[in-house]
């Protein structure tokens, strides 16, 4: 599913034909968090957005291959994507794991987890919506808490760094990413919780 920018508001249960919750994962790479998470929840929908083609294509076959009916892959702008497409209150999780964290100051503008993004995170989650992310960035990461700690009537996360190999060692990789810095013992970051009150 490829969107132009001009579809609108989507009627999700239209298009998995179920009513069931509605997760999003933000910049899916390959897929296999999406498709693992798809798989152990057969009851849910779930949809990852990919601008980059070729990733875009592996997960559309990697979920045809798997039979998974439950998962829609959209190339869009995450940002563009919530704003005009995502209806109110209709996101039960959003996972973000490991996006780029535009390291350069002048590319900070760049980042997905800021003020407007936040906003739209706040009209779109239902009340008690999964908040998963997770980066390698620490300068992102800092970032990340931040902007959050300007919405905490919107958002109960722990924040968490794991850096010791112990540590590491007890987390199965979820992403590709995840597990090539387990493996070089990189310290991993993590933001988790719920959307609360409106």
């Amino acid at each position: 599913m490829e969107l132009k920018g001009n579809e609108g508001v989507i009627d999700f249960s239209q298009i998995f034909q179920t009513q069931g919750p509605l997760e999003i994962e933000v910049g899916c790479g390959k897929g296999r968090f999406l498709v693992h998470r798809a798989g152990e929840n057969p009851d849910r929908n779930f949809l990852g957005l990919e601008y980059a083609r070729a990733y875009f294509k592996t997960i559309a076959n990697r979920c045809e291959i798997r039979g998974l009916r439950n998962v829609r892959v959209v190339r869009a702008e995450a940002f563009d994507f919530f704003r005009q497409n995502v209806p109110d209150h209709s996101v039960s999780a959003f996972h973000l794991l490991y996006p780029d964290p535009w390291p350069k100051k002048r590319h900070h503008k760049r980042r997905l987890i800021r003020g407007e993004f936040l906003a739209e995170l706040r009209r779109t989650l239902v009340r008690g919506a999964i908040v998963n992310i997770a980066t390698d960035h620490r300068g992102y990461f800092d970032w990340m808490c931040e902007q959050f700690d300007d919405w905490k009537g919107t958002f109960v996360l722990d924040r968490q760094i794991l850096s010791t190999r112990e540590d590491l060692a007890e987390i199965e990789g979820r992403t590709n990413y995840e597990v090539k810095y387990i493996r070089e013992g990189r310290p991993l970051h993590f933001i988790t919780g719920y959307r609360t009150g409106f």
